[in-house]
C-alpha cells in the first residue's frame, strides 16, 4: 500500500542537517522587506526554527513570533535551542487544527506548501489568521524548472522524474512556486509583490560542493519513501546517490532551483 501526501510530507529522519543551514537571510530574505520592529509574525512549517529564530531579532522585544510545525521531533529540538527567548513560542500541530483565535501582521510558510496536496484550505486558513493590513507571505518551488549545468547522470535524472511523479501522484503541485499567486487571487488577496528568490550555486562559490550534494540527500532520505512507494527500486536509488556524487565532484558547474517569493494582502 502506498503512502499518502500527508505521509509523503513527513521529514525523514536527518532531514535537520539541511534545515540548519538556513538563516533568514540566505534562505527567507524576502521577509526582510516587510518584517518591521513590534510585529506579531507566524512562521509556518517552521521546522527545526532556525528561521524562526532569526525573525525574532528582526521584530526585536516588542515583537511576537511564533512558529508551528507538525514533526515534533523537529519542534522539539527548536525548543531545546531556543526556549530561553521569552518573546518566540513554538507549536507542534497541524496550522489547520489551530484554535487559538490568534491574528497576525505577517504569516510566512516558506518551501511547506509544496508538500500539501490541497493547498486551498491551508490558504483560507492562514488569511483568517492575518490581522487588519496583514500580509502573506509564500516563498515555494517550481521543480519542473530546475537547470543543472551540465546534465547530472542518466540515474539521477531517472532519479528526478520518479520524485516529481511521486510528489504529483499524492496530488503535490511541483509548480507551486509560480501558481499560488493564482491561487491567491482567486481567494480575494491583492499580490503586492512576487520576488525571484531562485538559489542559484556555481562552481566558483565557496561550499558549492555541500550545497549541489542536496539531492544525494534527497535520494538518501526521501529515496527510502519512493522506494517502498514503488517508484525507484533500491538499487536504483543507490546507483543515483553514487553516480551524481561523482559528478559534483569531477563536472557538475552549476544548479539552479527556481524558487519564488509571493506577497498577498486581503
Amino acid at each position: 500500500m502506498t503512502s499518502n501526501a500527508y505521509q509523503r510530507a513527513e521529514m525523514p529522519a536527518g532531514t535537520t542537517a539541511v534545515l540548519d543551514e538556513r538563516t533568514l537571510r540566505n534562505s527567507n530574505a524576502n521577509l526582510l522587506q516587510v518584517l518591521q520592529p513590534g510585529q506579531k509574525v507566524l512562521d509556518v512549517g517552521c521546522g527545526s526554527g532556525a528561521i524562526t529564530r532569526d525573525i525574532v531579532d528582526r521584530v526585536g522585544p516588542a515583537g511576537q513570533v511564533r512558529g508551528v510545525d507538525r514533526s515534533s521531533e523537529l519542534i522539539g529540538l527548536a525548543r531545546q535551542r531556543y526556549s530561553e527567548i521569552p518573546n518566540l513560542r513554538l507549536d507542534c500541530g497541524d496550522i489547520l487544527d489551530d484554535t487559538t483565535g490568534e491574528k497576525y501582521d505577517i504569516i510566512s510558510i516558506a518551501r511547506t506548501l509544496q508538500w500539501i496536496a490541497d493547498p486551498i484550505p491551508v490558504i483560507r486558513k492562514m488569511i483568517s489568521m492575518l490581522d487588519d493590513n496583514g500580509i502573506l507571505c509564500v516563498l515555494d518551488y517550481n521543480h519542473i524548472r530546475i537547470e543543472w549545468e551540465p546534465n547530472p547522470p542518466a540515474s539521477m535524472l531517472h532519479f528526478y522524474d520518479a520524485f516529481l511523479r511521486w510528489r504529483a501522484d499524492a496530488g503535490m503541485d511541483n509548480a507551486i512556486g509560480d501558481t499560488v499567486a493564482t491561487h491567491f487571487e482567486a481567494e480575494g488577496l491583492t499580490v503586492l509583490a512576487t520576488l525571484d528568490a531562485s538559489e542559484v550555486l556555481d562552481h566558483t562559490m565557496p561550499g558549492f560542493q555541500s550545497h549541489i550534494s542536496l539531492w544525494t540527500k534527497v535520494a538518501q532520505l526521501r529515496g527510502k519513501q519512493m522506494a517502498a512507494d514503488g517508484y525507484v527500486t533500491e538499487a536504483e536509488r543507490t546507483r543515483a546517490v553514487n553516480d551524481y556524487n561523482a559528478w559534483c565532484i569531477s563536472e557538475a558547474r552549476s544548479m539552479k532551483l527556481y524558487l519564488k517569493a509571493t506577497h498577498a494582502r486581503v
